[in-house]
């Protein structure tokens, strides 16, 4: 995805409040450091999970496959503030990804181990 979006969107020096958020975090060191990174690979996914491919999931099934697919996705992709195509890109892709896991496996517990990994990688490569 780093050498795609650039490709279809252009390079963009605009990040999200989302991310701007994480990276002061990081930068903070210490223990507040520490334990935002924990929060970011650990307690996080499971509330986000639990949320959006949970409730939210459960709740919009009386409406239809599709709008039991899209609207957990789309409120997953909008709390993460994206103010660009290329950031909404980003978190809309991670949404579809992790509904289809839990379609798939019809497991939320898949969704928060996918989850957990992805943060994690993206912990390890700040």
């Amino acid at each position: 995805m780093n050498w795609v979006l650039p490709a279809i969107f252009g390079q963009t020096e605009d990040i999200g409040l989302n991310q701007q958020i994480i990276e002061n975090m990081f930068h903070q060191g210490g223990i507040v450091s520490l334990l935002f990174k924990f929060d970011m690979v650990i307690t996080a996914p499971i509330i986000e999970e639990i949320f959006y491919r949970g409730i939210l999931f459960e709740e919009a099934k009386s409406l239809g496959k599709v709008v039991q697919f899209v609207w957990p996705t789309l409120v997953f992709a909008a709390i993460h503030s994206p103010s660009t195509p290329n950031q909404w890109t980003v978190y809309l892709t991670g949404g579809v990804l992790l509904m289809v896991i839990r379609l798939i496996t019809k497991k939320l517990q898949y969704t928060v181990m996918f989850h957990m990994g992805h943060n994690l990688m993206s912990v390890m490569g700040l």
